[in-house]
C-alpha cells in the first residue's frame, strides 16, 4: 500500500509540474496579447492561467493528504508565442500533453484503488479537454480566415 501511496504522489507532482508550466504560458501570453491590444484573448488567457493555478493547488492539497510533499520546484520549460496563432498552437501542444499525462493517472489511480484522486483528476480532465476543444476551435478558425 505504501507503495502505490508514493507512485500517487509521485503522479499527482508530475502533475504540479505541468501545471507549473502551463500557469506561466498563459500568464505570459495574456501579457503579450494585453499589450498587443487583444483584450478578450488577453482576460481568456490569463483565466485560464488562474485556472491552472487552482488546480495546482488541489493537486497540493491532496498530496499532503496522502502524506507527501508537494513539489513546486520543477518545471517543463515552455516557448513563448510571438503571434497569437503561434501562442494558441503552443496552448494546443501543452493541453494535449496534460490530457494524455491525466488519463495515464487515471489509469493508475484504478490500478491501486484510489478512487478520491481518481475522480479529482476525472473532473481536471474534462476541464482540460474543454480548454483543448476551444484551442483547437480558435486555431481552426484562423485557419479558415485568416490571421
Amino acid at each position: 500500500m505504501a507503495e502505490a501511496r508514493v507512485a500517487i504522489v509521485d503522479l499527482l507532482n508530475g502533475l504540479i509540474s505541468t501545471e507549473l508550466t502551463a500557469t506561466n504560458q498563459y500568464f505570459v501570453h495574456a501579457k503579450l496579447c494585453q499589450h498587443w491590444g487583444y483584450e478578450r484573448l488577453a482576460h481568456r488567457f490569463r483565466e485560464s492561467s488562474m485556472e491552472e493555478m487552482r488546480d495546482i493547488e488541489e493537486l497540493m492539497d491532496r498530496v499532503l493528504q496522502l502524506g507527501g510533499i508537494p513539489n513546486l520546484q520543477r518545471q517543463h520549460p515552455f516557448s513563448v508565442g510571438e503571434r497569437v496563432v503561434e501562442q494558441l498552437q503552443l496552448s494546443q501542444t501543452l493541453e494535449s500533453g496534460a490530457v494524455d499525462q491525466l488519463r495515464e493517472g487515471i489509469a493508475n489511480c484504478q490500478g491501486t484503488g484510489d478512487t478520491v484522486t481518481e475522480d479529482m483528476l476525472r473532473k481536471m480532465l474534462t476541464e482540460e479537454e474543454e480548454q483543448l476543444n476551444w484551442l483547437d476551435a480558435q486555431i481552426a478558425l484562423l485557419e479558415s480566415l485568416g490571421e
